[in-house]
């Protein structure tokens, strides 16, 4: 099995480059990453000191972004990109909106409540590697927000973000939702109640966090393919 998936097991990250995965049936051995106890290690084996990384023989594809591209041009049947050049972009725009901006937005509000609650290290750790400051923290919720409510408007008028069909669009915005509303339930993601409580923001409690986790978890349960559960 020449794949290789190095994986923090709760991240939207990481559940977003299993689902893809999982979805074109390719086979792939799973090694878990601990924040700050692996770093290093993966850093040097990778040259990148955030999971997940795929490895394909021993060489580095990269994160999830570059993961999902190779995925999509080595494994194409299911495509999860439309050929249709306006739905392609629109795809894209939904995904770099998801990975570059929801969850990291998210991210730094989450940061902030680690540190509200003394949550160290990795509190002052994650501080320290995502650029966390109470005042971009600050401009961070304003923006997600706004996000949050258009999104939710958007995912109530239809089934999948783009198209008629699964697309990387909907894998992609249902995963990086895991850290503003939390993880799906246990009957489709499996997860210790402990650190399943560390998720989700109060900002998207009320109809907005409640329309989106209605349409996240239709669509694990159409499309996710069974339970997501830890490596063994």
């Amino acid at each position: 099995m020449a794949l290789e998936l190095i994986e923090l097991y709760p991240s939207p990250w990481s559940e977003r480059l299993r689902w893809v995965l999982e979805v074109k049936g390719v086979e792939y051995a799973r090694r878990n990453y601990q924040p700050i106890a692996d770093e290093a290690a993966l850093r040097q084996r990778t040259g990148i000191a955030t999971a997940p990384v795929l490895l394909d023989d021993g060489t580095v594809i990269g994160d999830s972004n570059d993961a999902v591209d190779w995925l999509e041009a080595h494994h194409p049947v299911p495509a999860l990109l439309p050929k249709d050049p306006v739905l392609r972009s629109q795809v894209r725009a939904y995904e770099v909106t998801a990975t570059e901006v929801l969850a990291p937005l998210a991210r730094l509000i989450w940061i902030g409540r680690c540190k509200s609650m003394n949550l160290q290290p990795l509190a002052d750790h994650f501080a320290a590697k995502y650029g966390w400051s109470a005042d971009v923290e600050a401009r961070g919720e304003r923006l997600l927000r706004v996000l949050l409510a258009d999104l939710a408007q958007a995912v109530a008028s239809r089934p999948y973000l783009v198209g008629d069909a699964l697309s990387r669009a909907d894998v992609t915005v249902a995963a990086m939702l895991i850290v503003a509303v939390g993880h799906p339930p246990d009957e489709l993601f499996t997860l210790d109640p402990a650190m399943r409580a560390m998720f989700g923001l109060p900002l998207a409690d009320g109809p907005t966090g409640d329309l989106l986790r209605r349409w996240r978890d239709d669509i694990y349960r159409r499309h996710r393919g069974g339970r997501v559960a830890p490596a063994m």
